[in-house]
């Protein structure tokens, strides 16, 4: 039997008892599973205690759990692997059995090569390079329910980190990429053109008509700093339309995870703990939530004795020169793989006061600048 027949099972079950005990109705329902024992008399206009029917509802509370706990013994761990987007997808998830495990599987992976014909901007026919095709036109473009949702959720995004995340920042990574390719550092003329027609409040968002306008002649969507989470969280979903809730997606390195494992609390995730110490780390039990690291790699272009990082600042246009090791914990794998660039961008001075604004989430960020090495910590999550 599914969880969620047992579930409902259960639910139908408890609205006949309380049907069938028609005498009193309850006066309050503290929680889901919360000991119900006192109810309103129609005869006595009291509220009275009754005990065989609370007796019932603990007997009941104790049935569904041993029946989730069977459930639990049930299922079996899956794991597979595919490559899109640039980046190895790895998915881990429990099933009930080897069909299930497949089909659920073989959609999600189509749901992300699907979403690559989308967000790509290396694909010359993508939805994505059609819409910048069409900046400062004047000409609306009529998305996708897809690009628009992932537009949205982008634009808010780059407002909570003030623009340290931005994805019309197309034009000065097509800059960078050919600079790292050919070892020569950008000319200063062409970074100044490139950045004039970066910015998020250039994109203009019809939410009716779905439309959407890029008002600037030469603006160019990457969807590189976030598109990875999102097609983690679109993969939740899929798993979800086959009954599958307790899952882990890591989408290159980035996390994105579902409900614990079967009898557990979480799923066991190891983060660098923000200490001065670089090679510290921390172990956290977390579920339903998305958990991103950005930061200095072997992707960077040195000149003149100093190393530009792959990670570009918007408002610059020149890739990162202090070197910042991010690590975010969020609500969803969208909004960390997002803020984690954000972040990196930030730095610590301005990250640090920016990260206490955003609720639910939850933030490291070391700094190394020359031999000097900074680090914050936003230790909780903010509810």
């Amino acid at each position: 039997m599914q969880k969620g027949s047992i579930v409902l099972f259960f639910l139908i079950f408890m609205n006949c008892h309380w049907l069938w005990a028609g005498r009193s109705q309850p006066s309050a329902v503290s929680s889901r599973f919360g000991t119900v024992s006192y109810f309103y008399s129609k005869s006595h206009g009291r509220p009275r205690q009754n005990s065989k029917l609370a007796t019932r509802y603990s007997e009941l509370t104790t049935r569904y759990s041993k029946l989730t706990t069977r459930y639990s013994k049930l299922t079996t761990r899956y794991s597979f692997t595919h490559i899109a987007m640039g980046s190895a997808f790895n998915l881990v998830f429990y099933a009930p059995n080897d069909s299930i495990a497949k089909m659920a599987s073989d959609s999600v992976f189509k749901r992300i090569d699907f979403l690559n014909t989308i967000l790509s901007d290396y694909l010359d026919g993508s939805e994505t390079n059609r819409l910048s095709a069409t900046a400062g036109t004047g000409e609306k473009f009529y998305a996708s329910p897809l690009l628009f949702d992932i537009l949205q959720k982008s634009i808010c995004l780059s407002q909570q980190t003030k623009g340290a995340f931005d994805v019309t920042i197309g034009p000065v990574v097509q800059l960078w990429r050919r600079a790292m390719r050919r070892n020569y550092f950008p000319p200063r003329k062409e970074i100044r053109a490139a950045k004039q027609v970066v910015g998020y409040h250039f994109i203009k968002l019809n939410e009716v008509e779905q439309s959407v306008l890029l008002k600037k002649k030469g603006m160019r969507l990457d969807f590189g700093g976030v598109g990875k989470g999102y097609a983690a969280d679109q993969s939740l979903l899929v798993l979800r339309h086959f009954g599958i809730t307790a899952a882990l997606i890591d989408a290159g390195g980035d996390l994105t995870l579902g409900d614990a494992p079967p009898n557990k609390k979480g799923w066991e995730i190891e983060v660098s703990s923000g200490g001065k110490d670089t090679t510290a780390k921390h172990l956290l039990t977390l579920n339903n939530c998305g958990v991103a690291t950005s930061g200095a790699t072997y992707r960077y272009l040195e000149h003149k004795g100093i190393r530009y990082s792959h990670i570009v600042n918007p408002h610059t246009g020149v890739g990162l020169t202090t070197h910042t090791r991010t690590t975010v914990i969020a609500p969803n794998g969208t909004a960390a793989d997002a803020l984690a660039t954000g972040f990196s961008v930030l730095g610590i001075k301005r990250g640090a006061t920016i990260a206490k604004k955003i609720n639910g989430i939850e933030v490291w960020l070391l700094e190394q600048n020359g031999t000097q090495i900074y680090h914050y910590a936003v230790p909780k999550i903010k509810k």
